[in-house]
């Protein structure tokens, strides 16, 4: 019988220092390490006692705050302009009950209206609602700017429709609210003649409209409006009357005008003599001389006191005022020779036509 022989596994060899496990349990760890004299343990406990000390020392608000997380995809410029977009939607939206009224670009012409732009609100503009000047057209208005108010909203499509007629009127009746409030009588405005009529003449005196009776357009006598005024003309007036709570306001021209028998009291006082000159001569019923004896003061010479056929227009001549009456501006005049009453002319002359008839 053979023998078998079994070579017996050699044994285990302890491992190479170099081959030792990188991480040992803390029980195989050797309890203390030497570097350079000094103690490892105690050096690392040491260490261990100064980094807590030194956090411990470090006031809090000194650390870093923590930092809030950004929302990814969402950039804070954008997000900034969109809540400020939308505020001015809902601001916009708004004025439909408070009629406050917004200066609207207009963007382009459209089928039966304007589209406009109201800080980035869109808008339409009705045709029906633009209160164009003479001459004017829609397509003219495109990139200019307009007052407008809201009429309609449409919160779903955040679009609005404006009115440029609104705006107006509802600026106004504010102002001519404003001006009725500081109405006195005796005021001096600005007045500009909107329109003639065979009694006088209607003016806009600043958003507010007036009538100048005839009688208060001039000191002499006005036979037709368009004889003196054209529409558009501009001219001061004060004012006389305010009746109805504002709704009807009389004005005068002439009381703003220089008033010639203030700057020429001596001319008009009854007995003055004066010289002037000849401007027309009337026939028929109110028959006689029309002499003007100072700028805008013009007074009547009747025919029983000088024959019209002979003078002539231009002509210069001496009066005597017999007559003078403020409130109506008329003056009766007479020939210095023909009144009993006044004195001798300066020159002691009358017109050829009275020497010849003495």
């Amino acid at each position: 019988m053979e023998e078998t022989h079994v070579e017996a596994a050699p044994a285990a060899q302890p491992p190479e220092p170099d081959a030792l496990p990188v991480t040992m349990e803390a029980a195989d760890a050797p309890e203390t390490q030497t570097i350079a004299g000094t103690d490892v343990s105690e050096h690392a406990a040491e260490s261990s006692t100064a980094r807590v000390a030194t956090e411990a020392s470090v006031p809090v608000a000194a650390q870093p705050a923590p930092t809030k997380p950004r929302v990814l995809g969402i950039d804070p410029a954008v997000e900034a302009r969109r809540v400020r977009a939308l505020a001015h939607w809902e601001h916009v939206a708004a004025a439909n009950q408070t009629l406050e009224t917004f200066a609207a670009t207009i963007t382009s012409l459209t089928n039966g209206g304007l589209l406009v732009e109201i800080g980035g609100v869109r808008g339409f503009l009705p045709a029906s609602q633009v209160r164009l000047e003479p001459g004017a057209t829609l397509e003219s208005l495109v990139k200019t700017s307009l007052q407008v108010t809201i009429v309609d909203v449409d919160a779903k499509r955040h679009r609005v429709v404006v009115s440029n007629r609104k705006a107006i009127d509802g600026a106004r009746r504010n102002k001519r609210a404003d001006l009725l409030k500081s109405l006195v009588l005796g005021q001096i405005h600005e007045a500009t003649v909107v329109r003639l009529v065979p009694f006088g003449a209607f003016v806009d005196i600043g958003g507010v409209e007036g009538l100048v009776p005839m009688s208060e357009l001039a000191f002499e006598r006005v036979e037709k409006v368009e004889d003196l005024l054209k529409v558009g003309d501009t001219f001061p007036a004060s004012v006389l009357r305010i009746d109805e709570g504002g709704r009807k306001i009389a004005l005068s021209r002439k009381n703003a005008l220089p008033d010639p028998w203030r700057d020429h009291a001596d001319v008009v006082r009854p007995g003055a003599v004066v010289e002037g000159t000849v401007v027309s001569k009337e026939i028929g019923k109110d028959a006689g001389l029309r002499v003007e004896i100072a700028p805008g003061i013009i007074g009547a010479i009747r025919d029983s006191d000088a024959n019209p056929d002979e003078y002539e227009i231009g002509e210069k001549v001496e009066v005597t005022v017999r007559f003078a009456d403020r409130r109506t501006r008329k003056i009766r005049l007479g020939t210095t020779y023909a009144a009993p009453q006044s004195a001798s002319s300066s020159s002691g002359f009358a017109p050829l036509g009275a020497e010849l008839r003495r």
